[in-house]
């Protein structure tokens, strides 16, 4: 299983000004956080890194039970604030989603992590992740733009933090056949989707499914979640599913 978060801070470090694409309706307090964290350990879940559950999943063909990874998305700043503390008391591994254009440019974005803390995440056992440059939808960018913002994000990451990028997660989950092949040809070894609910597998490596659960892991939608026969099922119709839009979508684009 890969969970999947976005913000975690308490509800004054919220921007007054904050922008609805910024997610801040999925914020977590400190406290929450951890909290959730720890519930599941309690339910007999170990995490590992990303890299180590993809590993896994290659190796016997679907996600293990009971094994998990912890994902943030965007590289908002109090990333590191607040839930990269949070993770050290527990002892546990993250890997963050980064945006790249800021770091490219070498223009400090108080929203977003720089490098420096991009590198202290690394050397507390952090993974780092691409993101895209600009976090467009890249199912809708022409197939030049969409490499640009797949394959510069890479190069730009692992530039400025001398380590390899090898994980990539679509901006929105939004993605197609061709924006997923180009992250395999940009040399990522897996890419994360933003749908949930279902039982990752080896057939889909680069549209892994990851999980939001409300604080309390205790609503029917968190239960479904959980339970593996309804994660089995639900991925065999969404694997159905995907391959019926990767077909279509392509073809809708060029008729734009």
């Amino acid at each position: 299983m890969i969970l999947m978060y976005h913000h975690v801070a308490p509800l004054e470090a919220v921007p007054g000004d904050a922008a609805p694409i910024d997610g801040w309706s999925l914020r977590f307090s400190p406290k929450e956080f951890e909290e959730q964290l720890c519930q599941f350990i309690e339910r007999g879940f170990k995490f590992i890194p990303l890299p180590d559950l993809v590993k896994e999943i290659k190796r016997s063909g679907r996600e293990p039970a009971r094994l998990a990874a912890i994902t943030f998305d965007d590289g908002w700043t109090d990333n590191f604030t607040y839930a990269f503390p949070a993770l050290q008391r527990l002892g546990l591994p993250a890997t963050f989603f980064v945006t790249s254009e800021h770091i490219r440019e070498g223009v400090e974005d108080p929203k977003r992590m720089s490098v420096v803390q991009l590198r202290k995440s690394i050397q507390n056992g952090m993974t780092i992740g691409g993101h895209s440059r600009t976090h467009p939808n890249l199912a809708l960018l022409p197939t030049r733009e969409a490499e640009s913002e797949i394959v510069g994000c890479k190069q730009d990451l692992e530039t400025a933090l001398n380590t390899p990028i090898r994980i990539f997660a679509y901006p929105f989950g939004a993605h197609d056949s061709t924006t997923m092949k180009l992250v395999q040809t940009a040399g990522y070894i897996a890419a994360c989707s933003a749908w949930g609910g279902a039982m990752n597998s080896s057939r889909v490596l680069y549209e892994l499914y990851r999980d939001s659960f409300s604080q309390g892991i205790n609503t029917p939608a968190d239960r479904r979640a959980l339970n593996p026969f309804f994660r089995r099922v639900t991925a065999f119709k969404r694997e159905g599913r995907s391959k019926f839009v990767r077909i279509v979508r392509p073809v809708f684009k060029r008729s734009r």
